[in-house]
This record gives C-alpha cells, structure tokens and sequence, in this order.
C-alpha cells in the first residue's frame, strides 16, 4: 500500500523489495536456473555457488513472508473466502462517522469514485465541507449521500439517529468508525466536558454504532466494520491522553469483537478491518510530525482513504498498519520498560 505521494520512504523501497527480490515467481526460476548451471560442469566452487545460495536464501524468506501474508489473511477471515458476487457496491450501504472533512471526507469520495450508485450515510457534527457529485455521462441520476447532522458524543441524540437511517435509507453493510476528535490539552489542562467529549466521540459511540447496526449484519452474516485507530495507542504523547486512550479502547473493542462475531454471534463472514495509521495531514493535525519523513512521513489523506476503500472492495478483513513502521511500534509493546520510555520520550517534543 505504498504510495509515492508521501515521496521517498522506507515503504516504497519495501514495495519494490516485496515485488522484486522477495517475489517467488522471479527467485525461484532464478534460483533453479542458477543451481542447473551448477549440474550441468559449472565449478561448484565459485561464484556461482555463492549466487546460488543467495538466490535460494531470497526464496526461502519469500516463502516465510508469504506463509506469513497467507495465515494472517485468512485467520483475520476465519478461514472463510468471500463469493465473486457477495459484494455488489449499488446495492450496499455505507455509514461513515466523520465523513463531512478530513479521512472521512475522502473515504466517501474513494466510495463515490469506484462506484457513484454505492449509497453512502455520512454522521457529522458538522455539515458537509465538499460538494456531493452531480449527474454523470453514464446516465447515473448523482450520487447516494444521505447527511445526517449529529452530536456522536450524545447517547441519545446518536441512537435517535441511527434509528432514522435504518428507517429511512436501510440497513448498513458497511460500518467506518472514521470520527475522531482531541483536546491537544494535558490530563490536568483538560476540562471534564473535553475528556467526555473525546471519549464520547471516539470511543463511545463506536460502541453504540455496533450495537445499532451489527445485527442486521450477523443476521445475513455480511457485512464490514471499519475502526480507526492510531499510533497514538500505542506511544501515546503528551497533552494527547484522552485522543490516544480513546483508541487504544478501540483496539480493544475490536480485537474482543473479532473473537464474539466467530465464537458466540456465528457470524464468521462479517469483516473486520482495524486502521493503526501514523500522522494523517488532515484538519485534526496540520504540524510537523517530529518524525523521520524516510520512516514515518506525514500521510496525505487520499492515501489512507485508498486503502482503506481497497481493503473494503477486497471482501476480506485485515489490519492496515501506515506507514509500515506502525508494525514495529506495535510489536515492540512487549520490550522491556526501558526501551517503551526510549521511544515514548521520543514523542514528547510533539
């Protein structure tokens, strides 16, 4: 999921690595041509033999990393493949929380961009900051864009909601729990009102989206629930408490759902897709990163959105770690305290 926007950095050279150098179905014709030569009079004690052992050793960590791509793909899947014709994109239904700007603005315009028929609920305190797609050559008669003005912090108000867009436009599909707001305040600097509102936005009411819209979903057993957390989760900064809590619940919601929507709902072909992204530039976040761009550039919108759209219309679950060093962040969860206070004192500038 590399891009070029974000210019020059580690994930496009593991990209070019992945398709070039770890690809099996160039390594091992390679490989095995090399290792022919060796049979066929070449001296075995050459150069040759040592090209031989690099190209199988390329073949083996292919094979390991695709072993690995295989069992992860389809434990996050449960082991369940997804028809050709189970997803037909005119006829699904796509809620998506904070959809008036920023990732969830764009998230709506991917949807919109592959398919201007897909239907598309879009929950915002705020009205729509873009300009819905008029009429097109194809004869469409515009696009699906149902808006509904709503305060996710407010129980109530966002369970009234949710009642009317099942009444009145169906039963979501697709669920993306995009919203996210934060105070940018410290523990002791933030109000109760900001720490509520926070969580309430964040945390709450994606819990309160499940429940609304999840058992239609296990009911025909289709469907996809899309959480957004951050990088923030896993080394949280400063005056970033109640943004970065807030999503590690999310984490915790989702890796307990995984388990509930297999072992106790029998729902096994309903998606789960977790989103653990770095800086996004977006309205939330404008600043410089602190980061090093080659490791953690600041992702352009467009960016995530793709992917995220991409992982939707692939009919499969999967977590989406970007840039790809948000990976090592989370495994290294488990080092020692020594080195999490290393790499959390590498945020406090931030």
């Amino acid at each position: 999921m590399a891009s070029a926007r974000e210019g020059f950095t580690i994930d496009l050279v593991g990209d070019l690595v992945n398709k070039s150098l770890l690809n099996p179905y160039l390594t091992v014709p390679i490989a095995a041509a090399i290792s022919w030569s060796q049979h066929t009079g070449l001296d075995a004690s050459g150069p040759v033999s040592s090209l031989g052992y690099v190209a199988w050793a390329l073949v083996a960590v292919g094979a390991i990393s695709s072993a690995n791509n295989y069992l992860t793909k389809w434990y996050a899947n449960n082991w369940t493949r997804t028809k050709p014709d189970e997803w037909n994109w005119d006829e699904e239904i796509v809620v998506v929380t904070g959809g008036s700007s920023g990732l969830g603005a764009s998230i709506v315009q991917t949807l919109l961009a592959r398919n201007a028929r897909t239907t598309v609920v879009v929950l915002d305190i705020v009205p729509l900051k873009w300009t819905l797609p008029g009429d097109n050559s194809k004869g469409h008669t515009g696009s699906r864009v149902h808006f509904y003005q709503c305060d996710l912090s407010d129980s109530s108000s966002l369970r009234s909601v949710c009642a009317r867009v099942k009444t009145e436009v169906g039963d979501p599909t697709v669920l993306v729990n995009n919203a996210g707001v934060g105070s940018g305040l410290t523990v002791m600097e933030s109000s109760c009102a900001d720490i509520e509102s926070t969580l309430g936005t964040n945390l709450k009411a994606p819990f309160l989206m499940i429940k609304e819209f999840l058992p239609a979903m296990i009911e025909r057993d289709h469907g996809h629930v899309v959480n957004i957390s951050s990088i923030s989760a896993l080394t949280p900064p400063p005056a970033f408490a109640d943004y970065a809590a807030s999503k590690a619940g999310l984490i915790a919601l989702h890796e307990s759902l995984q388990l509930e929507l297999k072992h106790r709902n029998k729902a096994p072909t309903v998606r789960l897709t977790l989103g653990i992204f770095s800086y996004i530039r977006t309205p939330l976040f404008r600043g410089d990163t602190g980061l090093p761009h080659f490791f953690f550039p600041l992702l352009e919108v467009e960016t995530v959105s793709e992917a995220l759209v991409d992982v939707l219309y692939s009919g499969y679950g999967k977590t989406v770690y970007m840039p790809g060093m948000t990976r090592c962040v989370a495994a290294f969860r488990g080092a020692p305290e020594w080195v999490l206070r290393i790499l959390r004192n590498g945020t406090a500038e931030m």
